[in-house]
């Protein structure tokens, strides 16, 4: 019966590149269907569809009442609940148009009401859509180990093709939430001093909103809300995804800074020197959960990147891979050794050249710090599929050594490394030598850049 009802709700789509025949004639096969038992699955699954969209397209317009529906005492709970318990049931295109819905449930809300009414929607979304999405990725990588042909890898085409887009939904999600430049929207002031809206000047107005975090700070500052988000950016960093782990890459360099040590102050009233303490440089995060956030930070997601770093399907991503984690170490070095001493638990790592590279990178530009990096895990780095015949080619050690990049050149390199030796042709007593030297040094070097 599960896999009847499997088969009733999984929803037939065409798509260009990947499905067979034109969209005209998927449509006409659909049609002619219309009478048969999948007709009658379609049905029943269209009206499904129908009423939980529409049910959707109802919350959307209740947001537009503004504090008559975010400010119900009792509302958040059970429409978190209602909207994303269950969530894992639907399928990809459905929990796309979910997430929009969730968008706009944030985008919508008041600022001074989202402490009441976003932390158990987003804490729940987050959830799910980290087990939803890393789920559907550890199942697609096991399906491509079995190989599969005709139907069977079509359809695994279409599965890739929707979960990417998923993945994406997913990205841009977060990466509107925690966008640094988006500031709290001020088209619905406050009421202020009992004045009615329109009698507030723009200034009390920018005033008054500036008072409450903006919604990056306000899902870094509650860890409820943080955990499930730095979970779900550390699996994306794994995920065969150039352009989503692009996107999450560039989130998260930019999400560092905020736990390191904060920026020097004055002294306070009492003549005490609060500069250097171990506080973040917004006012919004407790002290508490930015220095859990940092280790994880240190540990998990610097884990991840020297992983991603490691497989050769991310050897684009290699630059902005090191550059996190050199974001990382020098953000965080001045107050934990965790990302240090992550380095230097690598295999082939030295502790001394990881301590000198932080050194460095303390007084670099951030172009220099990944340089530095990717010098650090040179011997761990990725070679792209394409690259590996060549460097297996050029390899020089024996079987029995160790593994390195380092190779060995042929003569004739060798001879394009070295400066020519000076010559003194054209003045007496120069001497001459037979042509057939050179010829046969020539040779030999072309010979060498064949050998295997």
């Amino acid at each position: 019966m599960r896999s009847l009802v499997g088969r009733i709700l999984t929803d037939r789509f065409w798509q260009a590149g990947i499905s067979e025949g034109s969209k005209d004639d998927f449509y006409a096969r659909v049609l002619e269907k219309k009478h048969t038992f999948e007709g009658l699955a379609s049905t029943i699954r269209g009206t499904i569809r129908f009423v939980r969209e529409s049910c959707y397209a109802i919350i959307y317009c209740m947001t537009r009442l503004d504090t008559q529906f975010y400010g119900f005492s009792e509302l958040p709970g059970p429409l978190s609940h209602a909207l994303l318990a269950d969530a894992s049931s639907l399928s990809a295109h459905q929990l796309i148009n979910l997430l929009n819905l969730v968008r706009y449930l944030v985008d919508n809300c008041p600022v001074p009401l989202r402490d009441h009414f976003l932390p158990p929607i987003l804490e729940a979304c987050f959830r799910q859509m980290d087990a939803r999405v890393n789920g559907e990725w550890a199942r697609l990588d096991q399906q491509q180990v079995v190989k599969s042909a005709g139907e069977d890898l079509t359809e695994e085409m279409k599965t890739e093709s929707i979960l990417r887009q998923l993945t994406y939904t997913s990205v841009m999600l977060v990466a509107d939430f925690l966008d640094p430049a988006r500031k709290n929207a001020t088209t619905r002031p406050p009421q202020s001093g009992g004045l009615p809206a329109t009698a507030v000047s723009k200034e009390e107005s920018d005033r008054s909103w500036q008072n409450y975090p903006s919604l990056r700070n306000f899902c870094l500052m509650h860890s409820s809300i943080a955990e499930p988000l730095f979970i779900f950016c550390t699996h994306v960093i794994r995920m065969r995804d150039s352009r989503c782990c692009s996107i999450m890459l560039r989130i998260l360099k930019t999400i560092v800074p905020e736990f390191g040590p904060s920026v020097p102050q004055p002294p306070g009233p009492g003549g005490a020197d609060t500069a250097g303490e171990d506080k973040p440089h917004g006012p919004w995060v407790p002290a508490n959960t930015a220095a859990a956030i940092r280790e994880y930070i240190s540990t998990e997601i610097v884990r991840a990147c020297v992983t991603s770093l490691h497989e050769p399907y991310f050897v684009e991503l290699q630059k902005d891979l090191a550059s996190l984690v050199a974001t990382i170490v020098v953000s965080y070095s001045n107050i934990s050794t965790t990302a240090r001493d992550i380095l230097v638990s690598l295999p082939g790592m030295r502790a001394d050249d990881v301590d000198k590279g932080i050194e460095f990178m303390r007084r670099s530009s951030p172009r220099a710090q990944r340089s530095v990096m990717l010098e650090l895990l040179r011997d761990l780095k990725g070679v792209s599929i394409s690259e590996m015949g060549k460097i297996s080619k050029s390899v020089g050690f024996a079987p029995s050594q160790p593994s390195s990049r380092k190779t060995t050149r042929s003569r004739l390199a060798q001879k394009f490394m070295t400066a020519p030796e000076p010559t003194n042709r054209g003045t007496v007593g120069a001497s001459t030598e037979p042509a057939g030297n050179g010829n046969t040094d020539v040779i030999d070097g072309i010979a060498g850049l064949f050998e295997i």
